[in-house]
């Protein structure tokens, strides 16, 4: 493994938010919201936690997720934990959800709907 400075380049894999803008801008793919199908995950309690990580469990396989709320918020993180984080910032923007391989896409729009799909 080679070392850099004291440390891996495992480390130097880090996901800033402005890194993981860049690759939504450059890799997600423009999408006909009008022609898809959306599922509604807030309820009067708040987000339904459980059927986001429904949704996300069917459209998105990988073990890790690119999540962007807006430009100056977004991260890579475990799937299983991409269900907490969205439904903390559900609200604050168009949230895009991606596998790092940008196979496969999730979006919640910011008045809590969600659609997802998988690269054809």
């Amino acid at each position: 493994m080679a070392v850099v400075v004291g440390r891996s380049t495992e480390s130097l894999d880090v996901m800033n938010p402005r890194r993981v803008h860049d690759l939504m801008r450059e890799h997600f793919p423009a999408f006909d919201a009008a022609s898809v199908e959306w599922t509604n995950i807030v309820e009067r309690a708040g987000p339904n936690i459980e059927l986001l990580a429904a949704l996300l469990a069917k459209h998105i396989t990988a073990p890790e997720v690119l999540v962007e709320v807006h430009r100056k918020l977004g991260t890579r993180l475990p799937r299983e934990e991409a269900a907490g984080f969205i439904s903390a910032h559900i609200g604050e923007g168009q949230i895009r959800v991606a596998d790092r391989g940008f196979t496969s896409f999730l979006v919640i729009a910011q008045n809590g709907v969600v659609t997802g799909w998988k690269r054809s």
